[in-house]
């Protein structure tokens, strides 16, 4: 290698490595508490990409955006946004109140040891940024543990992996504990959406009553507007209430249930399973079907209610009852009647002069 050849190569060699060095000074953090706030933020919560979530007793969310945007809980089931936008803004917020002091960490890192949630966030970053420009693309992740709330509930105790430095952490302007964001629990993400059509996607409903099989029907589209209504005979019915029909399609725009059931055994599950009462199946113009099938839950009572009001007393519950979706009888759930009374009406609700008055609501008519 010539002279010139060397000195090139030197020069190039020389300016790589200062580069590098001022990279480094740039994002080195200097210890001091505001680097600490920027050790638990993200700023850009556009770039997140994953968000895992556990704690010590097993329980454990993962939450996922796909290439559309769309959040999934466990790469699967639709997210509530509500609180994912609240989880997003809590990560971008965080901000450490204050370092616990020398004579309490031990304390506290041993309550944390047992009592935190694990939290995962990974995320699109840069290794080299100097200012707007950035290179060299690649995830990150950023892990830390949330842990109890304060004395006064307006932080929660939070600590770096790694760290063996605990900090209280809290929420700008948010009354309340930032802890309480960081959920692991599956049922603070999934939605509790059953069904979401308007009425223009609506193509059938078939609705089975297996008490009295006379209430039984079916509302079929019979053109862009339009729906005709068959008993379970096949006879169709015409006239009928049109406000009636108008409100039972409106009732599937947002059918939500109320809550999963866990920790049931077989035996209990299999008592349920012979209290079905009704069920609706749903088939859009895609051709995609959801059925809603319906068991009773039974009240109980003790001994002394048996013996003074037995008379008043009602075997079933009129508030909520049991549902499975799509046959899967390996997941319960509970159901509102509030949520279901238009659903739940016999065919006679949609005939002309007819005395049925469902629960009143409020809805949003839409084709």
């Amino acid at each position: 290698m010539d002279k010139r050849k060397r000195n090139l190569f030197l020069i190039l060699s020389a300016s790589v490595i200062l580069l590098i060095s001022i990279v480094f000074l740039v994002n080195r953090p200097s210890g001091t508490l505001d680097d600490s706030v920027k050790n638990f933020a993200i700023e850009d919560t556009a770039a997140i990409s994953r968000i895992f979530l556990a704690n010590s007793f097993g329980d454990e969310s993962l939450l996922e955006r796909n290439e559309d945007g769309q959040w999934l809980l466990n790469k699967k089931d639709e997210v509530i946004t509500h609180n994912v936008n609240d989880l997003l803004g809590a990560i971008y917020h965080i901000t450490v109140k204050y370092i616990v002091g020398k004579a309490a960490r031990e304390n506290i890192n041993k309550r944390m040891a047992s009592g935190a949630t694990k939290v995962e966030i990974y995320y699109r970053d840069y290794r080299i940024k100097m200012g707007k420009l950035q290179w060299i693309k690649f995830t990150n992740k950023k892990v830390y543990y949330i842990g109890q709330p304060t004395m006064d509930n307006m932080g929660s105790f939070a600590i770096l992996e790694g760290s063996q430095v605990p900090c209280v952490v809290y929420y700008p302007g948010f009354r309340g504990y930032i802890g309480a964001k960081y959920s692991p629990l599956e049922d603070s993400w999934r939605s509790h959406a059953i069904v979401r059509l308007k009425r223009s996607q609506i193509q059938e409903i078939i609705s089975l009553d297996f008490e009295k099989e006379e209430n039984s029907f079916r509302v079929v589209r019979s053109s862009e507007r339009n729906f005709d209504i068959f008993s379970f005979d096949n006879t169709q019915i015409a006239p009928y209430d049109t406000l009636h029909l108008v409100e039972f399609l409106a009732e599937f725009r947002d059918l939500n249930y109320e809550n999963k059931i866990k920790n049931i055994s077989q035996e209990e599950k299999e008592s349920i399973l012979k209290n079905k009462f009704k069920e609706v199946q749903i088939t859009d113009t895609e051709g995609n079907t959801t059925v809603i099938t319906m068991f009773h839950l039974e009240n109980e009572y003790n001994q002394e209610e048996l013996e003074h009001e037995i008379d008043f007393m009602e075997s079933y519950n009129r508030d909520r009852f049991y549902a499975v979706f799509n046959g899967n009888t390996d997941e319960l759930y509970f159901c509102q009647f509030f949520v279901f009374d238009r659903i739940v009406q016999p065919i006679a609700y949609f005939m002309k002069d007819n005395t049925i008055r469902p629960i009143p609501r409020i809805y949003e008519i839409e084709d």
